[in-house]
């Protein structure tokens, strides 16, 4: 499997909702664009805490049509819902080791949208978090979650070092 927040990561995201007809069953009808910005956090070593990754997944009848990361910002106007959560919640749920209904359901990921459509197909959800479990392999380049406590110090102290004035003895 490709390495996280690549090209060829979203190409085979998208690849693997096609070929399911679970999710095209439990999809809703009609055209449906999706947000997902990642904000950066100090624990994920993908992400610095400035960052943001936006990525959009478009669905038609069921199918996907798009599944793409974003340079820029989008109009949040364009898109039906939005779902926004730190890196290091996303990098879990990728993992396995969080659940998104239940992440969502506490709060830890905030989503702007039709709530009775998002409760109606969280079933949706779950089966694609079992498809996700049952046939995808991320490569994780920088390191798996859950990630060491030591990993934040050491990425914190790196970057304070590479800030650092250059400083001669004479």
């Amino acid at each position: 499997m490709p390495d996280i927040y690549t090209t060829e990561w979203y190409d085979s995201l998208k690849q693997l909702l096609n070929r399911s007809d679970e999710v095209t069953a439990n999809a809703p009808s009609g055209v449906w664009n999706f947000l997902v910005e990642i904000k950066g956090d100090k624990a994920s070593p993908y992400l610095a805490p400035a960052d943001v990754k936006h990525f959009a997944i478009a669905l038609k009848d069921g199918k996907c049509d798009s599944y793409r990361e974003l340079v820029d910002a989008p109009p949040r106007k364009d898109f039906q819902f939005i779902m926004e959560l730190p890196a290091t919640l996303f990098e879990r749920i990728v993992a396995n080791l969080a659940d998104p209904v239940a992440e969502g359901l506490k709060g830890a990921i905030r989503i702007t949208g039709d709530m009775r459509m998002v409760m109606q197909h969280a079933e949706l959800v779950n089966i694609l978090s079992k498809i996700y479990q049952r046939e995808v392999n991320t490569d994780w380049p920088k390191g798996k979650p859950p990630y060491p406590a030591g990993l934040v110090a050491r990425e914190e102290a790196r970057n304070e070092s590479q800030n650092a004035p250059d400083t001669i003895s004479s």
